[in-house]
């Protein structure tokens, strides 16, 4: 062996020792901690450093959340994502570095969703739980509480059918981690129908205005009954005959439902009710001269005057029927007089009616 090869023998012998003598760092497996910082980690393997000489000096960098930055083994308690790097000094200062990740678990972005109202009928097949949900990884558990008017409490993205309101609460598992990530209201509400009066009490033969204060598109009034006068509107008009609970059902413009009720009570009564005036322009509203009962008193006879005592109408059995016409033509609008016989003990009724047109 030549000079010039020996000493390229030993060159290479003494960095391959000095190589050797190098430090090798173990900054441990990445880990991933909960959200709600309950649970902590160890960096650093079982065997923090091999090789070199010792002893070893640690620098953990950066220090953030570190039980201690120079520990072979320190705790680390974090709420973010932090990638540590451990640098091991022997006695001969050779540097050995590894890095490790400390994740955070994501599991707090699985969210219920908004909440939401819906008006009574409507509230049918409301899916729940944030569109994120249904993309969690393999291994990512839902659970929905309570699990009432629910398909699957289990899913992510439930589907629900509640015919109250209800607060549903999310609970998440991932990553070895629980939480209760989130909570929806749903608010079930009747459409708000409010009639103007409730029990009142009226005379048999009276008629009564039902009013329905509602900004509802369509109502319909129970129990039906021929003698109703605009039963679709808010506004009907009844002359009930006995004591009769009314509903009104009305529908908004979404289709929502609402409804009231209200009592009439009715006083058994054969006196006779004489409406002051009515408006005969072929609307169906208070077109007829109207009197209460006068059905008691078949053997009636009406007369009609004019302020010149000229007679205008003459029935002999009136049945609400005299449309302010004389001899086939309207008369104007002004006050005429009546004269009702009863032919009973009930004698005669006078008095004057008002024609508005």
């Amino acid at each position: 062996m030549t000079l010039k090869s020996t000493y390229s023998f030993l060159f290479v012998l003494i960095t391959c020792i000095a190589v050797a003598q190098k430090p090798t760092a173990f900054a441990g497996p990445d880990y991933t901690l909960c959200p709600d910082g309950s649970a902590s980690a160890v960096l650093g393997a079982s065997i923090a450093a091999t090789g070199g000489t010792p002893p070893y000096l640690y620098n953990w960098i950066p220090a953030t959340g570190l039980s201690s930055a120079s520990a072979s083994n320190p705790t680390v308690n974090i709420s973010t994502q932090v990638t540590y790097t451990l640098e091991v000094h022997d006695a001969n200062d050779s540097i050995g570095i590894d890095i490790v990740t400390i994740y955070i678990s994501d599991l707090m972005k699985y969210k219920a969703a908004r909440d939401t109202s819906y008006c009574l009928g409507k509230a049918a097949n409301i899916a729940i739980g944030s569109t994120v949900n249904a993309t969690a990884p393999a291994g990512t558990t839902f659970s929905w509480t309570p699990p009432t008017a629910l398909n699957n409490a289990s899913a992510a993205n439930p589907i629900a059918n509640p015919s109250v309101s209800i607060t549903y609460s999310l609970y998440v598992s991932k990553d070895g981690c629980s939480a209760n990530t989130d909570k929806i209201n749903i608010n079930i509400s009747m459409f708000n129908v409010n009639l103007a009066f409730h029990d009142t009490t009226i005379k048999e033969g009276e008629t009564i205005t039902l009013i329905a204060n509602s900004s509802a598109t369509t109502y319909t009034w129970y129990p039906w009954n021929p003698t109703w006068k605009y039963p679709n509107s808010n506004k009907p008009d009844v002359s009930p005959t006995y004591t009769i609970t009314f509903t009104c059902l009305a529908y908004d413009a979404n289709g929502c439902l609402g409804f009231d009720t209200v009592r009439v009570n009715v006083i058994a009564d054969d006196d006779l009710i004489f409406y002051s005036a009515f408006t005969p322009n072929g609307d169906g509203n208070n077109d007829f001269f109207y009197i209460g009962n006068i059905f008691k008193y078949p053997d009636n006879v009406l007369k009609i005057y004019n302020r010149y005592g000229q007679v205008i109408f003459t029935s002999a059995g009136y049945q609400n029927d005299w449309n302010g016409e004389y001899q086939g033509n309207k008369v104007p609008t002004g006050t005429y007089f009546y004269i009702l016989s009863t032919n009973t003990e009930k004698g005669d009724y006078k008095g004057s009616v008002t024609i508005l047109r």
